[in-house]
């Protein structure tokens, strides 16, 4: 339980800190801003900054990719602007990982598993709503890492992400559930 609490507050603080980030960490040569995409529902966000951080702890390594978006956000009204995060122990090496919730994660370090959070309306101020895996999805993932020591994160077949948290009073008429699929987001 102890180590469950650990990790789903190293996400939080990974996805408040990376979220609002103006950093980028650059990715694969030849990438540029625009080759890190993600489609949430009916809406397709491209990458403005990002962030890559690791912890280590008993021999082995989690590590949370944030992208985010700049700007307007892809100008969607209140769906302006998201943030991807995605975790997973990364001393499990390139691959496919199975995307599931933080808790399956957590209670399988030794299993290739990744969580995938979505935060939609980043670029405003009228609410935004956290998305996350919603149960064993039996979707994956395709984890690579370039010559830079970056990972990068693919998901081809549509995933189930189902609402979590609303802040600010969330998005009126937002579903409880979108698909999201993603390309190669660093």
């Amino acid at each position: 339980m102890k180590k469950a609490l650990h990790f789903v507050s190293f996400l939080m603080i990974a996805t408040l800190l990376f979220s609002c980030s103006k950093k980028d960490d650059g990715g694969a040569p030849g990438n540029n801003n625009g080759d890190a995409t993600w489609k949430f529902g009916a809406y397709t966000y491209s990458k403005g900054t990002s962030a890559q951080d690791s912890q280590n702890s008993d021999g082995k390594t989690i590590t949370s990719v944030v992208v985010s978006t700049t700007g307007d956000g892809g100008g969607y009204g209140a769906y302006s602007g998201s943030a991807l995060t995605m975790t997973f122990y990364s001393n499990l090496g390139e691959g496919q990982y199975t995307i599931a919730p933080t808790e399956v994660v957590v209670a399988n370090p030794g299993t290739r598993f990744i969580n995938i959070d979505c935060t939609i309306g980043t670029a405003v101020n009228t609410g935004s709503l956290l998305y996350t895996a919603a149960g064993n999805t039996g979707v994956t993932a395709n984890v690579t890492k370039d010559d830079k020591g970056k990972f990068h994160i693919t998901v081809s077949n549509a995933v189930t992400l189902k609402k979590k948290v609303a802040v600010g009073g969330g998005i009126t008429g937002a579903q409880d559930t979108y698909q999201l699929t993603a390309n190669n987001v660093f």
